[in-house]
């Protein structure tokens, strides 16, 4: 191993040695935006330079590579840190976060790793040739993958260079030597990568990308100490009030004008006489804020300020405190809500309407929910209803270890008297034994119209004996109650009822077992000579 001080390595050490030392006097100032970053990008340019100085001075082309080889540990870090800290700087680094953030850091390492294994595929170096003779230089021959890497990190470098000029331009808030510091830094990167590129070298061997941003840092060092431009700002008041969009009146302890704004002229229609007068003589103000006034601490209220045309307003009134926290005056800010308090109000009807209209929908959804489950002729639950509810019932009974019994009603020889007397007789039929059920129920209990001329009703925690004593009422009331009730073409036609009666768990478990049973029930009391109630064959069903 052996290496030389070449007039390229004695300039990239001692752009080591003196970006070192600006580092430090960054980092005693590092408080003002991106001023970290700029700290981390010094070192970053530091050790680009010195890993480039090393790769002028050794001797060797196995070192040379080595060196070079390590140079992209420190030239990725370096575009990346001037990306992120203009973009801290000019404030638009909320872009730089999450997900982006590791992809803009991919690319310097992936830059690396394709730099480290060149040996194995050649994309970044295919050769090396001697630099003139008497030189120390070696002359590296680019693959595709160099350019790639070259132009990836210069995007950075552009990118970076265009934040920092939208930010120097951006008018009303950065001054005339900060404009002329910022364009000045972007302009070296730029220029440092064109005669890289272009292969402009005044000095054979000598790395100017590391010296290009060597002197970008340098000079938003000297925007850090001596000329102090990227410091905060102190923002004239012309700045800060006059081009203010909110209305801006500053009252002194005698509730008198001593400074507005154009956008307070404009809203509250007063001019430049207004200086010197009372509050008290500006329509529609006082009365509102009078009591945020008299307080220490200020306040903040929302009202209609005039109604033709008309303007709403949001004031926060502040108080302005001297050295020894004496009040000296207040600020008065007022913001036109007009049209947030116009779109407030129309939300608030349209919210209102919504509401109507969700109670009218959920009516209709109750009576369309009432009509699916109920029949519409005796206005007992349907068929449909008995599906839902004795399934539920089964097995809160079975859980429970209860019991539901089940009646099934068929009124004897409905055909024929249907037949006979018409379809509206019938109807009335149908229609008071619907009532009778109703009267004859509990709460829980649920009367049901199965079909035709067929009803159930459903007795839960109600034993079999107790059922079948129920249907047997139920019975004696159908046929003693209908004469007074019956139409005067059919008074004199007796009717009667048919019933069965089983129970969960004493001869089914399901549903369509148990109905299955009653109906067996119901149809033995048909056969056994009607007007009677049958019970079905007792078939205990073991509970599991």
């Amino acid at each position: 191993m052996g290496w030389i001080l070449t007039s390229s390595g004695a300039i990239l050490f001692s752009v080591t040695t003196i970006t070192l030392i600006v580092s430090w006097f960054v980092w005693n100032r590092r408080e003002f935006a991106g001023g970290r970053v700029l700290f981390f990008l010094l070192l970053a340019i530091a050790g680009y330079a010195l890993v480039a100085g090393l790769e002028a001075s050794f001797i060797g082309l196995r070192w040379k590579i080595m060196w070079s080889t390590l140079e992209y540990v420190c030239s990725g870090p370096v575009a990346t840190l001037f990306l992120i800290f203009a973009s801290r700087y000019s404030g638009y680094d909320r872009w730089i976060r999450g997900w982006l953030r590791v992809v803009v850091w991919s690319i310097p390492s992936g830059a690396f790793v394709l730099v480290a294994t060149n040996s194995l595929h050649h994309w970044v170096w295919r050769g090396f040739l001697p630099g003139p003779a008497g030189s120390n230089a070696v002359i590296y021959i680019h693959g595709p993958g160099f350019y790639a890497i070259v132009a990836a990190l210069y995007a950075y470098v552009l990118i970076a260079c265009g934040l920092l000029l939208r930010s120097a331009t951006r008018p009303g808030v950065i001054r005339q030597r900060q404009s002329a510091i910022l364009l000045l830094g972007t302009l070296f990167p730029i220029a440092g990568g064109i005669l890289y590129i272009f292969g402009i070298n005044p000095i054979e061997g000598l790395d100017l990308i590391p010296i290009s941003f060597f002197f970008t840092g340098i000079v938003l060092s000297i925007g850090v100490g001596p000329l102090h431009v990227l410091d905060l700002i102190p923002v004239a008041r012309d700045t800060l009030v006059e081009r203010m969009p909110d209305a801006v009146l500053v009252l002194d302890t005698r509730w008198r004008v001593i400074d507005l704004n154009p956008e307070a002229r404009k809203l509250l229609n007063l001019d430049s006489s207004a200086i010197g007068r009372s509050i008290e003589e500006i329509p529609g103000i006082w009365d509102q804020i009078r009591s945020y006034c008299d307080s220490e601490n200020g306040g903040r209220t929302e009202f209609l300020l005039v109604e033709n045309p008309l303007r709403y307003v949001d004031v926060r009134v502040s108080p302005l405190s001297g050295p020894d926290q004496r009040v000296l005056g207040y600020l008065i800010m007022i913001t036109d809500i007009t049209k947030r308090h116009v779109a407030e109000v129309e939300l608030k009807r349209a919210n209102e309407r919504l509401e109507a209209q969700i109670k009218e929908i959920e009516a209709l959804q109750v009576e369309l929910r009432k009509q699916a489950t109920s029949d519409v002729l005796t206005g007992l639950f349907n068929r449909r209803r008995l599906d839902e509810v004795l399934p539920r019932e089964l097995k809160r009974a079975q859980y429970n270890r209860g019991v539901v019994s089940l009646i099934l009603f068929d009124i004897d020889h409905f055909k024929q008297v249907n037949d006979r007397y018409g379809h509206e007789v019938g109807d009335r039929l149908l229609q008071f034994l619907a009532h009778l059920l109703q009267e004859r129920t509990r709460p829980r209990d649920m009367a049901c119209r199965y079909g035709g001329d067929e009803f159930v009703l459903v007795l839960p925690e109600t034993p079999l004996d107790a059922a079948a004593a129920r249907a047997d009422e139920i019975r004696i009331a159908f046929s003693s109650l209908w004469p007074s009730a019956a139409p005067r073409e059919c008074k004199g036609e007796t009717v009667s009822l048919s019933a069965g009666v089983a129970a969960c768990p004493d001869h089914a478990l399901t549903e369509d077992a148990l109905i299955r049973s009653v109906d067996e029930a119901m149809y033995a009391a048909k056969e056994a000579g009607r007007n009677r109630v049958c019970i079905a064959n007792a078939k205990k069903v073991a509970r599991h």
